[in-house]
């Protein structure tokens, strides 16, 4: 190939999509909803000066719009709404850090093998359907299991027991940039391994890895919660919306905005995350 053809290869190749924010109705609908539940979570302090660990047992089970207390109390007279404003930083914050987690594991491991092939694919292709042979919620368990009930140590569980999925996505896109001629003109012109992983496959697989990271985070929020509801994330008196629905069980006749008012921020984070994460993929393809 000559230098001519090779530059004309390079400047060739695929450019980062400069379009992905290009509004449509799932990244507006998915953004509005993260934005306002992050905002809702940041902004605790300030809009409930109640400690949300305060336990007030002569107002435990109080009713809506309550004096003081706008959501009502739980069985231990904590604030609800409190709880809820506060628990969500954690329930959100476990689910993108876990997602940030398995993605970047995802991308390193995924890109190096896509790359390279023969042994290291193998081993990446092994380890994965290991991984897989275990259904996603009990190896998740299993790992908590093994480091102890914790938030950190329930969403770490999460990311490695959702690792198999993200890492094949990530490798069979990888390995369809690999072999396009820009990748092919760098080998030419001398670039080396590191530089042709980071520089130039990367870039092609970014649209892939932030639609992922979002869909990623969507689902792993229920599954953090899962555990938390199991006893096995959160620990109390720490409030996040899984606990909170785990200790609302024997409430939900008498008090069922107990447990649908977690119940609900659960189903509205997941949805916006989706939602983006769908809007993100479709502004990818129509970039390309």
């Amino acid at each position: 190939m000559s230098d001519a053809a090779s530059n004309a290869a390079l400047t060739a190749q695929p450019r980062a999509p400069r379009r992905l924010l290009k509004l449509n109705g799932y990244l507006t609908i998915g953004g509005a909803l993260m934005l306002i539940l992050a905002l809702l979570s940041l902004l605790a302090p300030l809009l409930s000066r109640v400690d949300p660990n305060m336990i007030n047992p002569a107002l435990a089970l109080q009713p809506l719009g309550s004096p003081d207390h706008l959501l009502g109390t739980d069985n231990l007279g904590r604030d609800l709404l409190s709880r809820l404003l506060y628990g969500g930083r954690i329930s959100l914050l476990s689910s993108f850090t876990a997602a940030l987690i398995s993605t970047a594991i995802s991308a390193t491991v995924g890109l190096t093998a896509a790359f390279f092939g023969r042994w290291i694919d193998l081993i990446a292709l092994r380890v994965t359907d290991i991984l897989m042979g275990f259904p996603f919620i009990l190896l998740a368990i299993l790992l908590v299991a093994a480091l102890g009930p914790s938030t950190f140590n329930a969403l770490l569980a999460v990311a490695i027991a959702n690792l198999p999925f993200t890492l094949r996505l990530v490798r069979s896109e990888a390995i369809r940039v690999r072999e396009r001629e820009f990748i092919t003109a760098a080998k030419a012109l001398g670039a080396g391994n590191s530089r042709i992983i980071w520089m130039h496959m990367l870039p092609n697989v970014l649209s892939v890895l932030i639609s992922t990271f979002f869909l990623t985070a969507g689902w792993m929020l229920g599954q953090t919660s899962a555990l938390s509801f199991l006893g096995l994330g959160t620990q109390p008196p720490t409030a996040d919306w899984g606990s909170m629905l785990a200790e609302s069980q024997n409430y939900m006749s008498s008090m069922p905005q107990i447990a649908m008012l977690p119940g609900l921020m659960i189903v509205l984070a997941s949805v916006g995350m989706n939602l983006f994460g769908v809007g993100l993929r479709a502004a990818a393809l129509r970039e390309k």
